[in-house]
């Protein structure tokens, strides 16, 4: 009876990790008040015409279980705004975007991630933590150029900082 289990179970675990996962689709949970969702779509929006251009890129929305919540509806109204073509199916050339929109642990912080697929092998995640009005809130994320620019000032004032020191030691080398 051993001999028989050892290669039943070894086969079962070994062929659960070929099982392939599903697509992942979009998740929306209980949503803040209007204002603050309108402006989580905005600042969406705003993280997405950074990354691609408008003008140029096709997006398919994965849909949500529940398809009618007004995340979806001021996110895709914000993504033709901007310049995006919103395509029902999805395609290889178009971007397939999912998102999940929920609240974290405390009722006033809520938490955006959408998942972006721009081809078939790569993909990106951006993820951004909001308050209770819907502005990003501080500490928690910040966008892929924010971020940049942030450390392109570091390195300037470094620099500044260090040329400084440089010139105040050879003008007391040379005053000497």
């Amino acid at each position: 009876m051993r001999t028989f289990i050892f290669p039943l179970l070894l086969m079962v675990l070994l062929a659960s990790g070929c099982a392939g996962r599903g697509p992942v689709g979009s998740y929306c949970g209980p949503l803040p008040e209007d204002s603050a969702v309108t402006a989580i779509a905005a600042d969406a929006v705003d993280c997405l015409s950074t990354l691609y251009p408008p003008g140029h890129t096709s997006v398919h929305l994965v849909p949500a279980k529940d398809v009618g919540n007004n995340f979806v509806q001021a996110f895709e109204n914000g993504l033709r705004t901007k310049g995006f073509t919103l395509i029902p199916d999805a395609r290889p050339d178009a971007l397939a975007i999912a998102y999940t929109l929920d609240a974290m642990d405390e009722k006033s912080a809520w938490y955006l991630q959408l998942r972006i697929s721009d081809t078939a092998e790569q993909g990106k995640s951006i993820a951004r933590a909001y308050t209770a009005s819907g502005q990003p809130e501080a500490g928690q994320s910040r966008t892929e150029i924010e971020f940049k620019r942030s450390m392109l000032q570091k390195a300037a004032e470094k620099t500044k900082e260090t040329a400084g020191k440089a010139y105040d030691t050879t003008r007391s080398f040379l005053m000497e």
